[in-house]
């Protein structure tokens, strides 16, 4: 359990967690790591610690370049628990160490933990501390995604500590993102966008002008999460792809989501994937019996139209349905044009719920459409028109 030197005398030292599989309701089929760095200088300073049952793995790497007793700083970016589990048992290994962070992180972890005689040093946008020959300069990012969150940049580095921006929940055997294909990077990149960071999008833009502002120069991101990115070509495609979907804009592309009991909702799903089809709308089609609601977020950044379809069940929304409403409603995406759709048996009005978090959105939406039963080849036209009415809106 060695330290890798990611530049000289700057170390990854934090631990791969290959079996994760649901990160808080997040599908995660190729693990993740929790990224921490170690910084030798004539102050050693340790950046983040990782998940609680990743401490021992953690700590072993730290110790293969040196000694808990040496540390004299310990940078908590944030105190969410895949990244602060393991920091009790850090300050006890190096009750010397001050701990640097912000207002919001101090109060964090005096939440989280017994903070009695540990030693803080609180930061904000624009502070900076001397470790030696190189220097620490932070940029708070509160609510991207918790109050607490900041990134440490080394200037003489040209390294930004980025915490959760720009990671991916990614277990490969390579730590860097020259080293693994670069299309499956970013997919996951986008898919850690899209189902943590979405509803952040303000406070996303507002880092990037923020860091603009300050004058940085990056040549490498290490996040606390996946691949580390390095070089002007990977570093421009991240900070790209940040920028664009931070700003909302999408790319004229459709999703539909749906679940089906009998076959009649998916019958719907069908026509209006068609209709999408001939109209030329590039347009993607999910079953929510088959994936994760976290699969299907990423196409919603690029989508410009909804289309969500639901069976009726107990003259209620269908369980999955329901269940991805609420997961999508907490992202927030803006900017859509929707339309609701589904099947009953003996009562209607249950796409009215599907609509209604539509308009608690804000989005554009033409009238919910449903049928009862099984949709013969007239109702199925009625719905072609329903969705050729959307596209006009």
């Amino acid at each position: 359990m060695k330290a890798l030197e990611i530049k000289k005398d700057i170390y990854w030292v934090g631990a791969k967690d290959w079996n994760l599989r649901e990160f808080h309701g997040y599908a995660t089929p190729k693990g993740s790591t929790y990224n921490a760095y170690v910084l030798l200088d004539e102050k050693i300073t340790l950046v983040d610690g990782v998940k609680h049952y990743m401490s021992r793995e953690h700590i072993e790497r730290v110790k293969s370049v040196v000694d808990f007793s040496q540390i004299s700083y310990v940078v908590v970016n944030h105190v969410e628990m895949d990244h602060s589990g393991n920091i009790p048992e850090i300050m006890k290994l190096a009750p010397q160490a001050k701990i640097l962070t912000n207002a919001a992180g101090k109060q964090a972890l005096e939440a989280h933990f017994d903070t009695t005689g540990w030693q803080f040093e609180l930061v904000k946008t624009g502070d900076t501390v001397s470790i030696g020959k190189r220097t620490l300069a932070f940029m708070t990012t509160p609510m991207l995604h918790w109050p607490d969150s900041m990134m440490t940049y080394v200037p003489e580095e040209k390294l930004l500590l980025s915490n959760d921006g720009f990671g991916q929940h990614l277990a490969v055997d390579a730590f860097f993102v020259k080293d693994a294909p670069f299309d499956m990077v970013m997919e996951y990149a986008k898919s850690y966008y899209a189902n943590i960071l979405y509803p952040f999008g303000a406070q996303a833009e507002k880092a990037l002008h923020t860091a603009g502002d300050m004058g940085l120069e990056i040549e490498m991101i290490a996040p606390s999460h996946g691949l580390i990115w390095q070089g002007q070509a990977e570093v421009g495609a991240i900070l790209g792809a940040y920028a664009r979907w931070a700003s909302g804009q999408d790319a004229g592309k459709a999703v539909i989501v749906y679940d089906s009991m009998w076959g009649a909702t998916a019958a719907l799903a069908e026509t209006a994937m068609g209709v999408l089809q001939e109209s030329g709308i590039p347009v993607s089609k999910h079953c929510l019996a088959n994936e994760n609601v976290s699969e299907i977020m990423p196409a919603f950044l690029d989508a410009k139209y909804v289309l969500i379809g639901n069976p009726t069940l107990n003259n209620q929304l269908f369980p999955r349905v329901a269940g991805f409403l609420t997961y999508m409603k907490g992202l927030g995406p803006k900017n859509k044009t929707a339309l609701a759709f589904g099947s009953y048996g003996w009562r209607p009005g249950v796409v009215n719920q599907i609509q209604q978090v539509f308009d608690e959105l804000g989005w554009q939406s033409v009238p919910p459409f449903e049928e009862r039963y099984t949709p013969k080849s007239d109702v199925r036209e009625k719905f072609a028109a329903r969705v050729r009415e959307l596209l006009q809106l």
